[in-house]
């Protein structure tokens, strides 16, 4: 029977009870960092936060205070859980709430996300495995209001993970609501297949420079690549 957790190199995963386990292309999300390096988020959002990963690589990261949200209460629970099994739990705080509901008292500087995104598939009948990656939970359209009500409009960056498809999607909410987009990385699982996830991050003032870049995650004899290692080398025990 496999490990209902995933240990990292300075916290735990439990993931027993959540919909959407950790995967390869979530923790490389977590492990980018693609804001200038004068950007130090004093708060950071993770909208949809299921186990907590990003919530807590942003915290090895960061000295940030880490709000993640949650909908469905039985991964917030999980997610509670990990954030006080944690080093950082005095900066973390897992909250049962929907992202249309929620009322902050104030702005972020970083709000991220990876997204539920089947659209047209059919449902199974894991109730909550459907809310973690069926987006009729979170639409592109609540998505972008939420970001766009949440976020500093002067320094706040937003950062949200989408195969190539949805982001395209997405990506128009956005500009609809005044965005632009300052960094688009484009994630392969092999050298010469085709994109795999793609991570976009969205600011209100247009960059001088815009970030774009290619990342792979394995070779093709399946060896993770040296850019995969350099970026999880931190998080992943046995690399």
């Amino acid at each position: 029977m496999a490990n209902s957790f995933f240990q990292f190199k300075q916290f735990m995963i439990e993931q027993r009870n959540c919909g959407m386990k950790v995967t390869t292309e979530g923790c490389l999300f977590g492990a980018l960092n693609l804001a200038p390096a004068s950007f130090q988020p004093q708060n950071i959002l993770d909208i949809g936060t299921g186990t907590g990963l990003l919530a807590l690589m942003k915290a090895q990261q960061t000295e940030a205070k880490i709000d993640g949200i949650e909908i469905d209460e039985i991964a917030f629970q999980q997610a509670k859980t990990n954030f006080e099994n944690s080093p950082w739990l005095n900066r973390l705080s897992a909250i049962n709430v929907d992202l249309l509901e929620f009322k902050p008292n104030g702005l972020y500087d970083l709000i991220i996300c990876n997204p539920p995104f089947f659209q047209d598939n059919q449902l199974g009948s894991n109730h909550q495995k459907n809310r973690a990656i069926h987006n009729s939970n979170l639409s592109f359209e609540d998505l972008a209001t939420g970001i766009s009500r949440l976020l500093n409009p002067e320094t706040g960056i937003a950062s949200v993970l989408y195969p190539d498809y949805e982001m395209g999607l997405f990506s128009q909410k956005m500009e609809e609501r005044g965005f632009y987009t300052v960094a688009d990385v484009q994630i392969h699982n092999r050298v010469g297949k085709p994109i795999f996830r793609r991570v976009k991050s969205f600011s209100r003032r247009q960059p001088e420079v815009k970030t774009t870049k290619t990342l792979i995650i394995k070779e093709s004899n399946g060896a993770y690549t040296e850019e995969f290692i350099r970026l999880l080398k931190d998080y992943y025990l046995h690399l």
